[in-house]
């Protein structure tokens, strides 16, 4: 029996993850590593599979692409970044349903023509999209997308008071 070969790993720039190191396909404006990437997308494939469109299912798109911004070079990754901490917060700190907080984050990328550069104080966070890998059963699943939130959320404190006025200005009309 031949002996397997560990696959080499990376760094992810952006969240830290340690992921296989392949050549692969990325998002046009979200930087992360291929295998960081494709980790994103075997856990969304998961979840469709396992859970259906669960409420945690917005946590997790916004926890990673708020987990994995541009260099604000790119409007898009601007937008992605602001719009991401706002669906965050929306359900983090206000405690929305995810479709109100999705509602949110659609209105305020419609209603703005460009955002800030947004720049973390606190690294990417101490959790990943491989916190979200193995999760037992929905409960679990949730549970785990609450935790790797937060964590995202915290990382982004020197800006929660810029995200809370952009969503309370849109939860008042």
């Amino acid at each position: 029996m031949e002996a397997s070969v560990p696959p080499a790993t990376t760094r992810c720039a952006q969240c830290r993850a340690v992921v296989a190191d392949i050549d692969g396909p990325v998002h046009t404006y979200v930087p992360s590593a291929p295998g960081c990437w494709q980790i994103f997308g075997e856990v969304q494939a998961n979840e469709l599979q396992r859970f259906g469109y669960p409420p945690a299912h917005r946590l997790i798109v916004d926890a990673y692409m708020a987990q994995h911004p541009g260099d604000g070079s790119d409007r898009r990754d601007r937008q992605s970044v602001f719009a991401h901490l706002a669906g965050l917060y929306a359900r983090l700190e206000l405690d929305l349903a995810a479709e109100r907080a999705g509602q949110i984050v659609r209105r305020i990328v419609s209603r703005r023509a460009d955002f800030p550069i947004l720049r973390r104080d606190r690294g990417p966070g101490e959790l990943t999209i491989q916190h979200m890998v193995g999760a037992r059963d929905q409960a679990d699943y949730e549970a785990r997308a609450q935790d790797w939130a937060q964590s995202v959320w915290r990382s982004w404190t020197v800006h929660h008071s810029t995200v809370a006025a952009a969503v309370q200005a849109l939860t008042a009309d």
